[in-house]
């Protein structure tokens, strides 16, 4: 029984180091109530337990909102650490049994996830049975946080030079090259041409994702060119098709987004005059990682899938 209430008595005095945390965050126990789903009374009775375990008063409440006092600075700076801790041991312990059930936890990019990894799948399947597998499809910068954060282990992704601490703490290894098209609806003035000038895009509206790197080589691309344009963000690929289609505006995307969309004459993509927009996709690994035979077995499968599509790059 002692062992029960002393578990419960940590989840509690963890549950009001949340409380602390937020209260950091939105300098008002209104907004922490509310982003907490409780009552004003309760972040104060939560403070008030803090303030009685620790023996000291953390804040004080004025007019200005919350003012921490040194005490309370140094509660919320183990409070976070604290917290880091946990998720880590959490993260830890579930590649732990991952490893231990042989599981071979995939991470990639919701673009390669959409237009290549089904083939990769299938044909992995065929080769490896039983083996289960578990599939995260993210934008970059989630991607880029679980490779960081040690979540993944290895990541299908883009590769962008310019993402100088990937490029540090990770092998990044090519496996293929795509050229960025530019799209337009089926009914604009250029969709019957043969190609367009980089000069003919000044003054029109460019669709851009949320993929900061992307976005600069776009951007670049443009610049190098002299072409002024105006830009819009959207969510992810589908979105942009979607909202070019709308007339909203024209967009650079990877081919493969927009096949079907092409196929069905809901889309055009017509060629510029200028040299093509490419974008390289690979894979990004820790440095020094030592990958389990699963996860090696998933490697070679998709560099042979990307090897028989684009035979000069892998």
């Amino acid at each position: 029984m002692s062992q029960r209430r002393e578990v419960n008595n940590t989840m509690k005095l963890l549950d009001r180091l949340e409380t602390l945390l937020t209260l950091a965050e939105c300098n008002s126990f209104t907004e922490t109530a509310k982003r907490l789903y409780c009552t004003q009374p309760t972040i104060t009775k939560h403070v008030q337990q803090l303030e009685a375990y620790f023996g000291a008063t953390l804040l004080i409440r004025d007019g200005n909102g919350i003012r921490w006092t040194a005490a309370g600075e140094i509660a919320l700076n183990y409070s976070r650490k604290t917290i880091h801790l946990l998720m880590e041991a959490q993260e830890k312990v579930r590649h732990s049994v991952l490893q231990h059930n042989q599981i071979c936890s995939i991470y990639t990019s919701q673009y390669i996830a959409s237009c290549h990894l089904p083939e990769i799948l299938n044909a992995y399947h065929r080769k490896f049975p039983n083996q289960l597998l578990e599939i995260h499809a993210l934008n970059y910068a989630d991607l880029r946080q679980a490779l960081l954060a040690g979540q993944a282990r290895f990541a299908l992704m883009p590769l962008y030079e310019e993402d100088e601490q990937l490029q540090e703490h990770f092998t990044s290894r090519q496996l293929f090259e795509e050229q960025l098209v530019l799209v337009m609806p089926a009914d604009h003035p250029w969709a019957s041409r043969k190609r367009v000038a980089m000069r003919e895009l000044n003054r029109q509206t460019l669709l851009l994702s949320q993929s900061k790197y992307m976005n600069q080589l776009i951007s670049q691309y443009l610049q190098r060119y002299n072409a002024r344009v105006q830009f819009l963000q959207m969510s992810n690929f589908q979105i942009i098709a979607q909202a070019v289609k709308a007339h909203l505006g024209l967009s650079f995307l990877p081919a493969p987004v927009v096949t079907e969309w092409l196929a069905r004459g809901e889309l055009a993509a017509v060629p510029l005059s200028s040299l093509s927009l490419t974008r390289s996709n690979g894979l990004l690994i820790p440095l020094k990682s030592r990958l389990t035979e699963p996860e090696q077995d998933f490697i070679r499968e998709t560099a042979s899938y990307f090897k028989s599509r684009f035979p000069k790059i892998v």
